[in-house]
């Protein structure tokens, strides 16, 4: 259990979650300000890419944790592939 806590304070994933949420916090702003559907829609695809990247982070940190025995490398070229997609 403590190791799942250690999990989910992992600073690479917090720190993007911040950015995430700064990211809607501008979006929003943007939003009262009457920025263009263009503009908003822009930034959100960034934000939607943001937590992508931060999901992709979680299952991997989680197949590291999870997985024993395995061959390092293969699992390495696995989870490289995995933060590769899109």
């Amino acid at each position: 259990m403590s190791e799942e806590k250690d999990f989910v304070s992992s600073d690479q994933i917090k720190l993007r979650l911040k950015k995430s949420y700064g990211q809607l916090d501008g979006i929003m702003k943007m939003m009262d300000d009457g920025r263009s559907c263009e503009d908003v829609l822009v930034q959100l695809s960034a934000v939607k890419s943001s937590i992508d990247k931060a999901m992709k982070l979680v299952i991997a940190e989680n197949i590291r944790q999870c997985i024993d025995g395995a061959d390092t490398e293969k699992l390495q070229h696995s989870l490289d592939l995995l933060l590769k997609t899109k």
